[in-house]
């Protein structure tokens, strides 16, 4: 469905920075550890054109639980709309513990359909079927496949990852409970030549 179909396993954490002072600090590590894209309704980063669109999202919301603030295993990446539409809410599915694909799928039109109740909990409070949501989905799910047909090397670029890959390595975290996994961001494959050209 080029580009916007949900994982069919839980996410499984790759990296383990830990010891920032701010979350903010954190945003690199995010974006490579979920792709560049937000990780409740698939936007991409390569889709927008600036960096504000998407933020370091707390499953937990800082608000119920202040002692998540700061912890990697508490951070996502989501898109604004979708990260202020969840704001204080605490009973979704954690993509981290759930696979979204058991519980979402994005049909032709770019309706998200609920396939359990913990999926309809993701469409209704996360609002991923309002009005704005479904017409940017829809557009951006015939671009793909359009470009793929008649001009292959702008789809290669419309579905590739940002140019602006972190480069985990040079990173400092005060502490990192899986430090070899930095030889294994996204950044890393490129210059390796390992990076997919699509996604």
């Amino acid at each position: 469905m080029h580009g916007f179909e949900y994982p069919i396993e839980p996410h499984v954490r790759r990296h383990g920075p830990g010891g920032y002072q701010e979350y903010e600090s954190y945003r690199d590590w995010v974006r490579d550890e979920f792709m560049f894209r937000c990780v409740y309704c698939l936007h991409r980063e390569q889709w927008y054109d600036r960096g504000t669109t998407f933020n370091v999202e707390h499953f937990v919301p800082v608000a119920s639980d202040p002692r998540g603030t700061l912890e990697y295993a508490n951070l996502l990446y989501a898109c604004a709309t979708c990260n202020n539409a969840k704001r204080d809410i605490t009973d979704v599915p954690d993509p981290c513990r759930v696979a979204f694909a058991t519980c979402l799928r994005i049909k032709d039109n770019g309706e998200v359909e609920a396939l359990n109740d913990a999926g309809q909990s993701l469409v209704k409070k996360l609002r991923l079927n309002s009005a704005k949501n479904l017409q940017y989905r829809s557009r951006w799910m015939k671009i793909p496949a359009t470009l793929q047909l008649s001009a292959p090397e702008l789809y290669r670029d419309c579905m590739s990852f940002p140019p602006n890959l972190p480069d985990l390595r040079t990173k400092r975290a005060p502490a990192n409970s899986r430090p070899d996994s930095v030889s294994e961001c996204w950044f890393a494959l490129r210059e390796r030549g390992n990076l997919p050209t699509t996604y």
